[in-house]
């Protein structure tokens, strides 16, 4: 018996499990998926029961599985729903969808839920051993860390909420002024939120540049674009020039800036692999936030609300950067040093929320389990600190330079080998590899000497001599 452990319950956690169970199916394997939440699948990223916040992909691109891109308006069509593939559901709806994969996957006994949070993990040469909060030890043969997004740890020197945090936004005075910092897709939502809650107060959005993110159009002529057509390992300056001519091309043709991008997103993660490390801390710099209005879109239902609030007065977008943030009895006195004209601008806010995206320092991870793995060397980060390092096929690097055989990760916490990787259009496709990974081990190792010795003894030799 082969057993896969599966660390992180989220979305990521349940379709690359899904994935696995599907394609071990009737094998003696035994996947388990390792959460301490009730329910498996909605994880941080679809745990909203805002209406509002809708999925910035459309419905065609967000089957979990690649192979099946018909499964989601599929589930759609038997709940009863009116979507199309061209339609941006909810991310409540999503996160059900992705919920049922789980209880399915768990009634087909394709997987197992162990209610548990892994803290530790020591790796050997015949098994990981895992250690839970519970207290007990737990034996497999191999490892996928899909925790997903985490939550950020508190901007320094600022007083603010968490974006997702239940009661980040309760209490709050009709007319009571909020700063957001960030003016992302996760700032969208909360002004959305406080719009469909009663407030009507000032909502104030300060980021470094000040940038919205851009908003889906109706599809055009599918296009494509072949490889030998990227200019890969080409300097930022360069890349720019050319995407600026491919977009152009694309305009005489009836389309628009965004099938430039699009036609992209099967080349990234080449692109940013064939990037140096200095052209990757330069993209990181100066690029990123450009980059990431123009690729993670607003649904235009979205675009027409966020455009009201501003149209209202109520939605301000500043350009500028926090100097000082003191908590009073009335809140939180801000000051807010301008771009334009180098203002200094003073205010009070009834309260602070960080909206300034995924945490960028995995160093500093608020997971205890990757802290662990962190200090015992099982892992490193990755060159630029933004995840973890990981080589061929998803291995994880430890801090003597070597990839892991036994402990694999995908998503979120690949961004630095990847990029490109956070989004289930990604995610699913990182799914499928891993499990034709490990169906691949599965079948060359299965019947080898596994049971020369009780899985219990093998787990006390790991943390005996590790």
């Amino acid at each position: 018996m082969m057993r896969i452990a599966v660390i992180g319950g989220g979305a990521t956690g349940v379709l690359v499990a899904a994935q696995i169970g599907r394609r071990l199916r009737g094998q003696r394997v035994d996947v388990l998926v390792i959460d301490p939440a009730e329910t498996v699948g909605p994880g941080l990223a679809y745990s909203t029961a805002d209406p509002w916040h809708l999925l910035n992909v459309r419905v065609a691109n967000m089957s979990a599985f690649a192979d099946d891109p018909e499964h989601l308006i599929g589930w759609l069509r038997r709940r009863g729903e009116s979507a199309t593939p061209f339609s941006f559901i909810s991310r409540r709806t999503y996160g059900d969808y992705v919920a049922d994969i789980g209880r399915e996957a768990i009634a087909a006994r394709d997987i197992r839920h162990v209610r548990d949070t892994v803290v530790a993990m020591r790796e050997g040469a015949a098994a990981v051993a895992l250690r839970l909060a519970s207290g007990a030890t737990l034996g497999v043969d191999r490892v996928v860390l899909a925790t997903g997004h985490e939550v950020k740890p508190a901007i320094g020197g600022i007083p603010a909420e968490q974006p997702w945090t239940p009661g980040s936004l309760d209490g709050l005075a009709v007319e009571a002024p909020i700063l957001i910092v960030g003016s992302g897709l996760t700032m969208v939502d909360m002004a959305l939120s406080l719009e469909r809650r009663g407030h009507r107060g000032p909502i104030v959005s300060v980021s470094r540049r000040g940038l919205l993110p851009h908003a889906h159009r109706p599809v055009t002529i599918p296009r494509a674009l072949a490889a030998a057509e990227v200019p890969f390992g080409q300097n930022l300056s360069g890349l720019l020039h050319w995407l600026r001519a491919l977009a152009r091309r694309f305009e005489v043709d009836g389309a628009d800036w965004r099938a430039a991008i699009d036609v992209l997103r099967p080349h990234t993660q080449r692109l940013w692999q064939a990037m140096s490390l200095e052209q990757k801390r330069r993209f990181l710099r100066h690029a990123r936030a450009y980059w990431d209005i123009h690729r993670h879109r607003m649904a235009p239902e979205i675009e027409t609300a966020v455009a009201g609030l501003r149209a209202s007065g109520r939605l301000q977008i500043v350009a500028g950067r926090i100097v000082t943030a003191k908590r009073t009895l009335q809140g939180v006195h801000v000051e807010i040093a301008e771009r334009a004209g180098e203002r200094l601008r003073t205010q009070a806010f009834a309260r602070v929320i960080d909206c300034t995206g995924l945490a960028n320092d995995v160093t500093q991870s608020p997971n205890p389990l990757i802290r662990s793995l962190l200090a015992h060397g099982v892992v490193r980060p990755d060159a630029l600190d933004i995840g973890l390092d990981v080589g061929k096929d998803f291995a994880v690097i430890g801090a003597d330079g070597a990839p892991s055989p036994r402990i694999l990760t995908l998503g979120p916490l690949a961004r630095g080998a990847l990029w490109e990787c956070i989004a289930v259009p990604d995610i699913r496709l990182q799914c499928r590899d891993v499990a034709e990974r490990l169906a691949a081990q599965c079948e060359s190792e299965l019947g080898v000497a596994f049971g020369a010795a009780p899985l219990k003894l093998l787990v006390d030799n790991v943390y005996q001599h590790t």
